[in-house]
């Protein structure tokens, strides 16, 4: 490790504040058409996983495999956390 980078434990912080959001909440660019809109305001498919897609051009925004031990996950886009309160 060096000044420039660490590993992801040296952010374990960063990523559990932005993993702790109300998910729906979060609002995701689609890479491909540009459009903002809230995970919530996603479509939702169920196949053999679960597949968000982009209310504006449908393509694949976030997928979801359920496994017995584990939850695998793929994001596509730009999303935007709001952060929790400051405490002074």
């Amino acid at each position: 490790m060096t000044d420039l980078h660490t590993d992801g434990n040296g952010v374990a912080g960063l990523l559990g504040e932005i993993l702790a959001v109300e998910v729906t909440t979060v609002v995701r660019r689609c890479h491909s058409c540009g459009a903002e809109n809230p995970l919530g305001a996603h479509r939702a498919y169920q196949g053999a996983g679960i597949v968000l897609r982009c209310p504006a051009c449908a393509d694949v925004a976030l997928r979801i495999g359920v496994r017995d031990d584990a939850l695998v996950f793929e994001w596509r886009g730009t999303f935007t956390a709001p952060r929790a309160q400051q405490l002074s």
